[in-house]
């Protein structure tokens, strides 16, 4: 609560938890998908599978394979701050660090149109959770689906613990950045 309090005294911008989802047609579309990948690749997979494809080779298993794609994907659209400060043996993917889902509930678009926050509600899924997501990967990603948070949520038990980030975002050359540095409030 005490760092929530001294984010918000420094001026972050956040939205309430209980804000109404940002309106899609605001927040662009590789900002969306970004989100979509990072919760497809937390849910259909475990943080030791997260962690092995981060060491290694693109998998050969088609459900791995695809969680490495996005992945890399997700790694691509993050700016990092300091690019090789902190020296790791293999290439760092947040996604193998964390195990969460995300839900977008607002988004703040700067007027000149090439920054953003973005602020999320955050879901931590534990072991079990996990592994019943794992095992409803066929029936929720066919395909190339990407699952909406919601209908990931509905199938599982509810989370028990919830987080709210903000995310910050710049337009670099076109594309959509997310800076690697979040903000995290620990009560909702």
């Amino acid at each position: 609560m005490l760092m929530a309090m001294l984010l918000l005294a420094a001026g972050t911008p956040l939205a309430s938890a209980a804000a109404s989802p940002a309106s899609a047609s605001a927040v662009p579309a590789e900002v969306d998908r970004h989100y979509h990948e990072y919760n497809f690749v937390n849910a259909f997979s475990t943080k030791g599978e997260r962690t092995m494809i981060a060491r290694g080779p693109i998998p050969s298993e088609p459900r791995l394979g695809r969680i490495a794609r996005a992945m890399n994907r997700i790694a691509a659209r993050i700016e990092e701050i300091d690019p090789g400060m902190v020296a790791l043996g293999s290439p760092w993917h947040e996604t193998a660090m964390r195990s969460d889902l995300v839900r977008l509930t607002s988004w703040r678009m700067e007027k000149d149109g090439d920054e953003a926050w973005a602020t999320l509600d955050v879901s931590a899924l534990d072991r079990g959770t996990n592994v019943i997501l794992v095992g409803k990967f066929d029936e929720l990603a066919a395909g190339e689906t990407l699952p909406p948070v919601e209908s990931l949520l509905a199938v599982v038990p509810r989370p028990e613990i919830h987080t709210t980030e903000v995310h910050h975002w710049t337009r670099v050359g076109g594309t959509w950045k997310r800076d690697a540095a979040t903000r995290h409030f620990l009560a909702n």
